[in-house]
Order: structure tokens, then C-alpha cells, then sequence
């Protein structure tokens, strides 16, 4: 299979055709594949008719494959009716990075746990983010130390996802630092984590579940609704 001009073999063929067929049955008369430039490795874009995956030019080839299949699960979430998160009318600096952190906390390991069995390539974008996050904590702004402000939400849920979704080996380096330079947001995150762990995402409603506790928790009401895709309905 070729995309973006990579040729990444043949192993997502068979779920590029589950998920191209659940989302014509769905009304998308296709899924078109775009190449991009920009600050996250891939995204979706919902049209009328078709479905845009839009995959980071600066990704290797080896490590394609997997940025390609989690791109693929997201869209295969929306046409499942996994929840997501969207804004409120109040909004406020910042409510943009902690809807997102969120939002991937619950469903980047349950888009995951579907690409286990093939065993993709994921050294390069583990390496990414571990430089990432361990370039973030140690310019950390001064709000990440704070309870209550939006940085403070979005480390704790940026911890909180390295629990699950990140190396064992790497994560233990990361850890330490985290709780050394920012004690109150790995506090918070030792808490969403066991919340996330217990209620899972296993289901549409187990991760309807996962991210409202996780809001309560972190007092995010104000800036974060979440959309129940099963009845249509913001909760």
C-alpha cells in the first residue's frame, strides 16, 4: 500500500477496507489520504461525503505504518460512536491543548489496543514523544505547578496518558522527573489514571464513562463538554 508517496507494505490493508466499507455504509463515499505539514503527526477531517486522513510529510517510512493505522482508528471511533470532547460557550487560554489531552487519554490507547496484534514499528514516534514530553516538563510554564489552572489539567492528563501509553523502561525515566519538577499535576495524575484504569474504554459507554469522571475530577466543566455520540447529546 502507498500513501503519501511511502510505500508501507501490506499490513493495514485489511483494516483500510474494514473501515473504508463501515464508513460508505456510513454515507462517505471515500477516504481520501493527504500528506501535511503541521504539529501533530496525523489528523481527520470530516466533509459531506468523504473522509480526509492527513498524514505528516516529516514521518519515516518505518514508522508509517502505525501514525497511518491510529489515524485509521480514530475515524473507525467516530463511526463506532466513541465519545469526544468539544468546547463550551466559556472557553478559556489554553481549554484547546487540555480538550485534546483528554480526548486522547481515553481513545489514542483504545485506537491502540486494535493495532496490537500487528506488531507495528513504534520506536520512532515513542522517541518523539519521550523527547517531547521531557522537553515540556523541563521548560514547564509556571501554571503547570498550580491546581485549578488549565497548564495544571493538561500535564496531569499528559501524565495520566503516559501511564498507558508509553514504554514501561521509557516511562520510569520520565516519571520521576515529572513528580521532581511538577508534584501537584503527577498527584492529579497518579488519580486520572487509576479513574481511566478502573472505567476503561472498551466500549462507547466505558469511554463516556472515563472521560466524564476524569473531568469531575480535574474540575473541567466549565471549558470541556462531552459529546455521547450514542445519543447524540452533549453531557
Amino acid at each position: 500500500m502507498d500513501v503519501i508517496g511511502k510505500n508501507i507494505g501490506n499490513s493495514l490493508d485489511k483494516i483500510y477496507e474494514d473501515i473504508s466499507a463501515k464508513a460508505s455504509a456510513n454515507g462517505y463515499q471515500e477516504i481520501v489520504i493527504e500528506s501535511f505539514e503541521g504539529g501533530t503527526f496525523s489528523s481527520v477531517i470530516w466533509e459531506t461525503e468523504k473522509v480526509k486522513i492527513r498524514l505528516h510529510t516529516g514521518v519515516p517510512t518505518h514508522a508509517m505504518p502505525r501514525i497511518f493505522g491510529v489515524a485509521l482508528q480514530h475515524v473507525r471511533q467516530r463511526l463506532d460512536k466513541y465519545p469526544t470532547v468539544q468546547k463550551t460557550d466559556s472557553d478559556v487560554i489554553g481549554g484547546s491543548l487540555v480538550r485534546d489531552a483528554l480526548r486522547e487519554l481515553v481513545l489514542a490507547p483504545e485506537a491502540n489496543g486494535h493495532l496490537a496484534h500487528l506488531d507495528l514499528d513504534t520506536e520512532w514516534e515513542d522517541e518523539q514523544r519521550h523527547q517531547g514530553l521531557k522537553q515540556l516538563i523541563k521548560d514547564a510554564p509556571e501554571e503547570f505547578r498550580h491546581i485549578g489552572e488549565p497548564g495544571n489539567a493538561f500535564a496531569s492528563l499528559l501524565y495520566a496518558r503516559y501511564c498507558f501509553d508509553h514504554p514501561e523502561a521509557m516511562w520510569k525515566q520520565l516519571k520521576k522527573q515529572f513528580a521532581d519538577e511538577l508534584p501537584a499535576a503527577a498527584e492529579n495524575g497518579e488519580s486520572i489514571a487509576e479513574i481511566v484504569s478502573k472505567n476503561g474504554w472498551a466500549t462507547p459507554n466505558d469511554a463516556l464513562n472515563s472521560l466524564r469522571l476524569t473531568r469531575e475530577e480535574l474540575n473541567l466543566a466549565a471549558y470541556v463538554a462531552i459529546e455521547d455520540r450514542l445519543k447524540s447529546e452533549l453531557v
